[in-house]
């Protein structure tokens, strides 16, 4: 729970400065009709909830989406990262001396102890502090996400009790006309119901007034008023405790009330102010009672009555100007400053001394044949170390045929900087006249600059003959192709941080792996892994893994439906082992439930899903010491359809998947394909923030990335012709299969007649001929 409280109030920070923003703004829209100001709190409700927002290097709220680190509770030095250097300064010193008036108190019966720790050098102050910092931080987060879940099931749970006891009330009201019910016990008009919605009237009003009312509420009923008062309500008690959320949700309430109003008198070609605010005056009360209901004469009705008053229809420039304003905020409002965060962890190519951050360039590099020799003894750095004076390195890539999102990466991690900063220094001199102005080699500009002065540098990597190079002092030097994958990977990764957790990071150098930065995290449901059905992406995913989280000794199985795993995923800084060349770059994939690691693995990213290994460096069927058709027939169970074409020959199973396609019969025609290939391609071609993906493309029928079916481009199949053409042992055939197939658009495919080379696999007697592929 301490988690999503952190998450909560992550938005609830970042929000806070949208509110303001918007509450200024709003002062400059008073001449403007109101619908304007209404809108654009809707883009405050939407980063009081929504987790996700478009990440650039500026942006008018001043601070990064993720102000506290879920980091923060393992950590044994508590930090915020905010990108607002004073706001942190300020606030990571009262978490510092917190820790620090505790040990201030220390039992004396410790003194000896600590006496003894200080002649062997060690500083026995520092590692409470920071150990009494951390229990502090995390028993004051665990309160306080108690205290926010209790006011929030009590905010919640009175809006609900009272929506009943109102409905109650208006049980017995009478149909006047459509929608319009009559009811003596309400003293104001108001809107409720949420699939069909009503109006409810006293009794007695007269014929302006009931014309009037019915008008405000029909307004509150297109512009489905009815639906966003109750989940703003509902969002603001998410953020009870935040009382810009309070006032955000009042101001919106006003809006929304003004705007109405104003939308009335739009469609009226008569003056009718005068008529409009004395039936708001007979009717208002102080308030319904109910955050969700919208009532006539509910809130602010002396604002209303002056806003009633000095209405006129507002000209064409003012609506426009209105309209960019908003546009404008509205953009720069969802977009969040993208940030570096500082990390907890040095890489293991570091020690430290005082705050000197120092980079061992002659570390030996542990290599994925020594990982299992290594596992009980980390990688330790040589005496041979290097300081660093500067603090920001920033990195544009000059190569135009790249197609990133971005071009310029800056760097304020102290730890990356002391990495690059000596790598650079310690480059070799070359002794080779080399072309480095080709189509295969990435050129990049790095700026290191400190206090005191920097220097630049340009670098050039070969990504065809796995080369790097330096120009810089007015000669071109040798460095290291890891370095220039690292310099790369900014680019390739769209979100990064540099909190790394201490238990994570040293699980992975156990085993000779450095962790350089965290790519993203998020939350995984895990599926039953122990015997597999109909292919789903999450247990399948995991289930394969897992077997590569055993080799480690650690296993996912007792954790099956567990809703709240915690799954991060982190840049490795060594390359693959050997036999998965040529594929270098990998990820880090720690699965954690409550804090405690449960799965661990390697994973090559957008390549093939098998390109994966252990910590150890281990290869699937290595770790399971079988082959993965053996594998996924001790764990596929089957059910009754796939029984039933478990019973077919190969070229009928050819027949049922194309007549699948014809009848647009997803299930049918997944059963028909290998689970290798599915599993295969899990991984393929996707962002290096995700798992896996998702969505599951059936072959030949031709969807757009995108689409939301597999069926969105395919009108017709037909399968006309099957002829075997290649035996390759009883379990493996090719088939030559000729084919009919329409398209609404030609992807990547054309429609009409054609010929493809179907390969099939036997996968296990109880699943059957599979299609593994099409192919010419």
């Amino acid at each position: 729970m301490s988690s999503l409280f952190i998450s909560i109030l992550n938005l609830s920070i970042n929000a806070s400065f949208a509110a303001l923003i918007v509450m200024i703004i709003r002062l400059f829209l008073k001449k403007t009709p109101k619908l304007y100001s209404y809108i654009l709190w809707t883009v405050v409700f939407f980063r009081l909830i929504c987790p996700f927002t478009i990440p650039m290097s500026a942006s008018i709220i001043p601070i990064q989406p993720h102000t506290i680190s879920h980091d923060l509770i393992y950590s044994e030095s508590p930090s915020i990262q905010s990108g607002v250097s004073m706001v942190d300064h300020t606030v990571n010193n009262v978490l510092k001396n917190s820790a620090g008036s505790t040990i201030s108190g220390t039992n004396p019966s410790t003194s000896q102890a600590e006496s003894n720790s200080q002649e062997e050098g060690i500083n026995p102050a520092e590692g409470t502090s920071q150990s009494q910092s951390t229990h502090l931080v995390r028993t004051v987060l665990k309160a306080g996400a108690y205290l926010w879940m209790l006011g929030v099931t009590a905010l919640i749970l009175y809006g609900i009790i009272g929506y009943l006891r109102l409905k109650r009330r208006v049980m017995t009201g009478i149909r006047v006309k459509d929608n319009i019910f009559e009811t003596e016990f309400i003293k104001t008009p108001f809107v409720l119901g949420f699939l069909h919605t009503k109006i409810y009237v006293p009794t007695g009003l007269s014929a302006h007034e009931l014309e009037f009312v019915t008008a405000h509420e029909n307004a509150h009923i297109r512009r489905l008023d009815y639906l966003i008062k109750p989940l703003a309500f509902m969002i603001t008690a998410i953020h009870w405790f935040n009382p810009l959320a309070w006032c955000s949700y009042l101001l919106m309430v006003k809006d929304m009330e003004l705007s109405a109003d104003e939308s009335v008198m739009k469609h009226y070609t008569i003056d009718i102010r005068g008529d409009y605010a004395s039936s708001l005056l007979a009717l208002a009360i102080n308030r319904s009672g109910l955050p969700g209901t919208l009532a006539f004469g509910e809130t602010g009705v002396k604002g209303r009555v002056k806003n009633i008053l000095k209405y006129k229809k507002p000209g064409f420039w003012v609506s426009m100007t209105a309209v960019i304003i908003v546009l404008v905020v509205s953009l720069s409002l969802i977009v969040s400053k993208q940030t570096v965060k500082i990390p907890n962890k040095m890489p293991a190519s570091y020690n430290t001394s005082g705050n000197n951050n120092k980079y061992d360039p002659n570390a030996s590099k542990i290599t994925p044949n020594q990982r299992e020799a290594s596992s009980s003894a980390p990688e330790k750095a040589s005496e041979t170390v290097y300081t660093t004076e500067y603090n920001s390195i920033k990195i544009s890539l000059l190569s135009e045929y790249q197609g990133y999102q971005s071009k310029e990466f800056e760097v304020s991690d102290t730890q990356a900087i002391a990495y690059m900063d000596s790598a650079i220094r310690t480059s070799m001199i070359s002794k080779q006249n080399i072309d480095l102005e080709n189509n295969h080699t990435n050129q990049y500009t790095i700026k290191v600059s400190g206090n005191t002065g920097g220097y630049s540098c340009k670098l050039y990597y070969d990504t065809l003959y796995n080369k790097a190079y330096l120009k810089k002092d007015g000669g071109l030097y040798e460095i290291g192709t890891d370095f220039a994958r690292y310099i790369n990977s900014f680019f390739e990764n769209t979100t990064i941080t540099f909190m790394i957790d201490e238990a994570d990071s040293a699980l992975f150098k156990k085993y000779g792996w450095t962790l350089d930065y965290q790519i993203s995290e998020r939350e995984n449901k895990l599926g039953d892994i122990s015997a597999l059905s109909e292919f789903n992406p999450n247990p399948y995913y995991f289930a394969y893994n897992n077997e590569l989280s055993k080799d480690i000794g650690l296993d996912l199985s007792p954790y099956a439906g567990s809703t709240e795993l915690d799954v991060r995923i982190y840049r490795i800084h060594e390359s693959m082992p050997q036999e998965f060349y040529p594929i270098l770059d990998c990820r880090g994939i720690v699965v954690k439930k409550d804090g405690k690691i449960i799965g661990a693995f390697i994973s090559a990213g957008r390549h093939s899903a098998f390109n994966a290994c252990s910590l150890k460096g281990n290869s699937f069927e290595r770790v399971v010491d079988k082959t993965l058709l053996e594998w996924l027939g001790d764990k596929v169970k089957a059910d009754r359809e796939e029984e039933r074409l478990a019973e077919l020959g190969p070229e009928q199973v050819i027949e049922e998947y194309f007549t699948a396609l014809d009848q647009k019969d997803a299930k049918r025609a997944k059963y028909c394909i290998s689970r290798k290939t599915f599993l295969e391609n899990l991984t393929v071609n996707m962002p290096n923030e995700e798992l896996f993906n998702e969505g599951l493309s059936l072959p030949l029928t031709d969807a757009d990335s995108g689409a939301k079916s597999n069926f969105d481009n395919l009108k017709s199949s037909k399968l006309m012709e099957t002829k075997l053409i290649k035996e390759s042992g009883k379990n493996s055939r090719t088939y030559r299969v000729y084919v009919n197939l329409q398209y609404k658009e030609e992807v990547t495919l054309g429609s009409g007649e054609q010929s493809w080379d179907c390969s099939m696999v036997y996968e296990s007697p109880q699943t059957g001929w599979k299609i593994e592929g099409f192919g010419h």
